[in-house]
C-alpha cells in the first residue's frame, strides 16, 4: 500500500532531500514554509487549514529531516478581509521535531495572487530552498517578471505523473512502493490533529499523540 502524497516525488523536493542526504549543510535547525492558495470554497473549514492543506507539508518535512514531529502549535494572526468569515485565515503552525527543529509553516488560503508553495530549510553550515517551478521572464510596461501559478494541479502535475509511474513500475518488478506508506499517512493523520486541537484551545503548544512504529513499517515495538 501507498498513500498518495505527492510532494516526495516533486523535483524540487527531492532536489532537497539530495543535499540534506550528503550532510553538507550541517544538521538541521530551522524550516520556513508557506502554504498559499488565491481562494479556497465556502466549505473550506478552520480545520482543513490543518487537515487538507499543512497535511502536505508535514508528511514531505518528516521525509526531508528523517525526523518525527512530537508537538504542534497554532497561532492565528490578524485575519485577512478576503476570507468566509467563518475562516480563521491565515494561520502559523509551529512544529518541534524529536531532534529539536523548528519549523514554522504559514497557512493563507485567500492571498489572492497565486498557488505558491515554499520551503527552506537552515542548516548548521548553509540552507536549502525549494526552487520555484520554472517560467518564462517577461519584459513589458518597464516591468521584469514571472507568472504565478493558480492551481495546485499545475504545480504538482508531474509529481502526480512520477509518482504513478514509480509506483507502477515497482509493482511490475515485485518490490515494495518507494512512497509513503500507511504509517506515513498515520503520522500525517495524528500530527494534524494535535494542530487542530491546539487551533480549538486558541494556540496551546500540543503534544503529538504518535503511537510506537510497528516492525512492519521499520519500528521496534
Amino acid at each position: 500500500m501507498q498513500v498518495g502524497f505527492m510532494r516526495r516525488f516533486d523535483a524540487g523536493y527531492r532536489q532537497m532531500k539530495e543535499v540534506l542526504s550528503t550532510g553538507s549543510l550541517g544538521a538541521p535547525l530551522i524550516v520556513h514554509c508557506a502554504h498559499r492558495n488565491p481562494t479556497v470554497p465556502e466549505s473550506y473549514h478552520s480545520a482543513m487549514a490543518a487537515q487538507d492543506t499543512a497535511v502536505h507539508e508535514i508528511d514531505v518535512l518528516r521525509w526531508l529531516l528523517d525526523d518525527e514531529i512530537v508537538s504542534a502549535q497554532v497561532v492565528t494572526p490578524r485575519a485577512t478581509s478576503k476570507r468566509f468569515a467563518h475562516l480563521k485565515d491565515p494561520q502559523i503552525m509551529v512544529f518541534e521535531t524529536a531532534e529539536g527543529v523548528r519549523i514554522d509553516l504559514e497557512v493563507f488560503v485567500n492571498c489572492q495572487y497565486g498557488y505558491d508553495i515554499q520551503c527552506e530549510v537552515v542548516g548548521e553550515d548553509g540552507l536549502v530552498r525549494l526552487p520555484d517551478p520554472a517560467a518564462v521572464g517577461i519584459r513589458t510596461a518597464a516591468r521584469h517578471g514571472t507568472g504565478v501559478l493558480q492551481d495546485w494541479k499545475d504545480r504538482f502535475a508531474e509529481a502526480f505523473d512520477t509518482e504513478f509511474r514509480e509506483w507502477v513500475a515497482g509493482i511490475a518488478a515485485g518490490t515494495e512502493p518507494t512512497g509513503p506508506s500507511a504509517w506515513d499517512g498515520y503520522a500525517a493523520t495524528v500530527i494534524t490533529d494535535a494542530a487542530v486541537r491546539s487551533l480549538e484551545t486558541g494556540g496551546e503548544t500540543v503534544t503529538v499523540d504518535m503511537k510506537p512504529r510497528p516492525a512492519f513499517y521499520g519500528g521496534t515495538a
